[in-house]
């Protein structure tokens, strides 16, 4: 190596190292805006600071679900599809339904998060409105009858046995 070659090579890099320095800043700086704008993205699509739709499940049934979804309800032929007007007495129905209304609220918000709610639906509507359904003993009113509504029998449980779930700690 020349000593002109060692010179300009002691020169040069102070330069360079500054170079480097200047270019490490601004990429540093581009992450940061990326991970603020990932995070501002994030904030809006879990839609926290979204009021619901629908202030109750009741307002969702009644103005969204049922009018969106129509399902064959009533004592003619064999229907599969069972309902009753007084959903709102029926715990399951209600659990149910809540759940597909807080789900169906976070899915609005998102670009495509109605697709998984769709399919949640679509496993929800045949448990609900099924034979072995919260409404299977209830039946629709209306010119082909008289409304009746029955809740359930409660399932008998029994108390487990005193330390029974000792194990679970």
């Amino acid at each position: 190596m020349t000593a002109t070659t060692s010179q300009q090579t002691s020169t040069d890099a102070p330069t360079r190292l500054d170079e480097l320095a200047a270019e490490v800043a601004r990429l540093a700086a581009q992450v940061t805006d990326l991970q603020q704008t990932h995070a501002e993205c994030t904030q809006a699509s879990d839609g926290d600071d979204q009021p619901p739709l629908y202030a109750t499940v009741e307002e969702w049934v009644t103005t969204y679900l049922l009018p969106t979804f129509p399902r064959p309800v009533g004592e003619v032929g064999m229907t599969r599809w069972h309902w009753c007007e007084q959903w709102w007495r029926h715990d399951e129905a209600v659990t149910r339904l809540t759940a597909l209304w807080y789900g169906w609220e976070q899915a609005r918000l998102q670009m495509t998060g109605m697709l998984p709610w769709l399919r949640e639906l679509d496993h929800q509507l045949p448990i609900l409105h099924g034979d072995d359904g919260p409404f299977r003993n209830c039946a629709a009113g209306g010119d082909l009858g008289e409304t009746r509504h029955h809740s359930p029998a409660e399932m008998p449980a029994e108390p487990a046995p005193e330390n029974w779930w000792n194990w679970w700690d």
